[in-house]
């Protein structure tokens, strides 16, 4: 029976490309288009795919970015990738985008026609579902924390989640609802440290009309409502010790009992917590309870700080680029290596969520140095001191209130004037800085700017920058 199905495929070789046109033909697949790495996502957008085939022929690399704007396009569409079973072991860290899987294009026409058949029902399925989160990475630490969720996912046992402030423990919680068996079921957040004890009490537990003055009708808690799915706990640190006991409760005997409630309700729900404090200090101090705790801790992940995982941060720009530039509209914007390396320097105190805010911010002002000028000041003012990027921007800084009354002392100062006055001299700095570094190689210095070579030999001309 032919598939309705359209099946994009990306491949470079033309010889591949046919083989895999003909087999996909011979096994019921009669609808297909053809995209390259090289194409926008707007434009594999506009081929309308359900199904997507990646080539055997394209570079590691390649792989990875065409399998990252593919998930960004249709997050629950199936992506194939055309190779041997060893060589996807290997490549093992594409398993966090969810519909991925390999085929060797010299299965027979059956086996081949059960993967594909299987692929579509799997994205079928995934269309339904509302969320797709994605863990980008490849280091150590990002691995083993994918292979604890392919571990517990699918155990109904409760997991605490640690790590510092924006270190993804949220996505890790998405993950392990995903992956559950729970996942057509509801994902219900509640954060402790957003609200204070008596409005905290009754937003997770609920209340029965009359309960107090204003509860006019009854009213179900979180706890209810992710009857079946998963409750998400974050920030579970800053729990009284009076809610923890109802917590502990729910954990132990699966039940509950709303505010000014008379029985107790079954409720169906897996819990995941997570915190950025140390509860086993807690515990010691007599803060947090220890049975709640030991009943939290049964299975631990930890998020890393992204300072101990910096080789995932060029992946995971990248990801972020190709993401919102989608989401805005924008073609992507390349970093120069400079500001690969600064990226890769930098600390991150604010760990993921500081660097897809960054990312966000290349994005609309379309400018990496002047996004990155003030990363690293928290307190929102200028500073005399030097941000921790101004090395790899060239030191470049604003004018000050001085040099800008005395250009508009001159008879024919204006705005556009300044501006142009001002980006030449940043231009200038930054082109003869490139230049140094490169040791007057103009082709690795047009390369490390973002520009093309001939653009970089203009403007060498234009300001008269010489060794």
């Amino acid at each position: 029976m032919e598939s309705r199905k359209n099946v994009l495929l990306i491949e470079r070789d033309p010889t591949e490309l046919k083989r895999l046109d003909e087999r996909l033909d011979r096994v019921g697949f009669p609808f297909r288009c053809v995209g390259t790495p090289e194409m926008t996502m707007e434009q594999l957008e506009a081929l309308v795919p359900d199904l997507a085939i990646i080539g055997p022929t394209l570079e590691e690399e390649i792989w990875f970015q065409c399998m990252q704007q593919l998930k960004i396009i249709k997050p629950g569409m199936p992506v194939l990738l055309c190779c041997k079973e060893e060589e996807f072991e290997e490549k093992a860290f594409y398993a966090p985008f969810s519909g991925i899987r390999c085929f060797d294009l010299d299965l027979t026409p059956d086996a081949l026609s059960a993967i594909l058949n299987q692929a579509i029902r799997d994205g079928d399925e995934s269309e339904n579902l509302p969320d797709f989160p994605v863990l980008v990475g490849k280091s150590r630490e990002i691995s083993r924390i994918r292979e604890k969720i392919d571990a517990v996912a699918n155990k109904d046992i409760t997991v605490l989640i640690t790590g510092e402030s924006g270190t993804g423990k949220e996505l890790i919680a998405r993950l392990l609802h995903y992956y559950s068996d729970r996942n057509t079921g509801p994902l219900i957040k509640i954060n402790c440290g957003a609200l204070p004890d008596e409005l905290l009490e009754s937003e997770v537990f609920g209340f029965q009309k009359g309960a107090f003055t204003g509860a006019h009708k009854n009213k179900p808690g979180r706890l209810e409502l992710a009857h079946g799915g998963t409750l998400f706990v974050d920030e579970i640190g800053d729990l009284s010790l009076s809610l923890q006991v109802k917590f502990l409760q729910v954990l132990e005997d699966k039940a509950f009992s709303r505010l000014g409630g008379v029985r107790d309700r079954i409720v169906d729900t897996r819990v995941v917590a997570a915190t950025n404090r140390n509860l086993s200090r807690k515990v010691r101090e007599g803060s947090f309870r220890k049975d709640l705790f030991f009943r939290l801790n049964v299975m631990h992940i930890e998020a890393p700080p992204l300072r101990d995982r910096r080789e995932d941060i060029p992946m995971m720009a990248e990801y972020f680029m190709h993401k919102y530039c989608f989401e805005f509209r924008k073609s992507p914007l390349k970093p120069p290596d400079r500001i690969v390396n600064a990226l890769k320097t930098y600390s991150w105190p604010g760990n993921v969520r500081e660097l897809e805010n960054v990312i966000r911010r290349v994005i609309v002002l379309r400018d990496w140095d002047g996004a990155l000028h003030d990363i690293g000041r928290t307190d929102g003012t200028a500073s005399r001191k030097p941000s921790p990027f101004s090395k790899a921007l060239g030191n470049v800084r604003p004018w000050g209130e001085g040099k800008i009354d005395r250009f508009f002392r001159k008879p024919d100062a204006s705005l556009k004037k300044i501006t142009r006055a001002y980006v030449g001299e940043v231009e200038q700095k930054a082109i003869s800085q490139a230049l140094r570094e490169s040791n007057w190689n103009r082709k690795k210095a047009a390369e490390s700017l973002g520009v093309s070579y001939k653009t970089l030999l203009n403007r060498i001309e234009e300001l008269n920058i010489r060794p």
